[in-house]
């Protein structure tokens, strides 16, 4: 079962993720993201692992959250790769940026965990609202408007991380672990 760890989005930004990607959707005819995810930060893409490692990953997991404390990051504005993703940037905090780096080094403990380029990019935390490869879109009308509306702007906090799971239609949350 295909599985992702991310930060889960909450509060006042999770709200205006899911408005921002159900307007896209209703708009421009992107993918429904606010239909088939959670509003979040992809922390490790796609892997799937055996029982044994997904132990692994349990005990991994419940290790850090006890040694990490919760840190500051700012949803602001948009930016996009290239022409095929647009999303809500992320400025992190050194220390949101630490305990990423942090994270994904312990991951790399975990028998059988693979990783691809993007597993290991640093700071590049965002959270996607339109992407090519989940359908097609104009980029260029999409981003003038993102670029013309409201810009978001949240103070959050860098308070969870979860382990979701891949279904037929969407990706259902299997566990949270809470920072302290």
């Amino acid at each position: 079962m295909k599985r992702i760890l991310v930060h889960l989005i909450r509060g006042e930004a999770q709200s205006a993720h899911e408005a921002i990607t159900k307007d896209l959707a209703e708009r421009f005819d992107t993918f429904p993201l606010h239909d088939r995810i959670a509003p979040h930060l992809t922390l490790k893409r796609w892997f799937e692992l055996s029982d044994e490692g997904m132990k692994g990953l349990y005990t991994v997991l419940d290790d850090f959250a006890d040694l990490h404390t919760q840190t500051a990051y700012r949803l602001k504005g948009f930016g996009h790769f290239g022409e095929d993703v647009i999303y809500v940037d992320v400025v992190p905090s050194k220390e949101t940026s630490s305990a990423v780096r942090e994270l994904m080094a312990v991951l790399h403990g975990i028998e059988g965990m693979t990783f691809d380029e993007y597993d290991n990019e640093e700071d590049d935390l965002h959270a996607t609202v339109v992407m090519g490869a989940l359908g097609p879109f104009d980029f260029d009308e999409v981003w003038n408007y993102v670029t013309s509306i409201k810009q978001p702007d949240f103070v959050m906090r860098f308070d969870n991380i979860a382990l979701l799971k891949r279904t037929e239609e969407r990706w259902v949350l299997e566990r949270v672990w809470e920072l302290k």
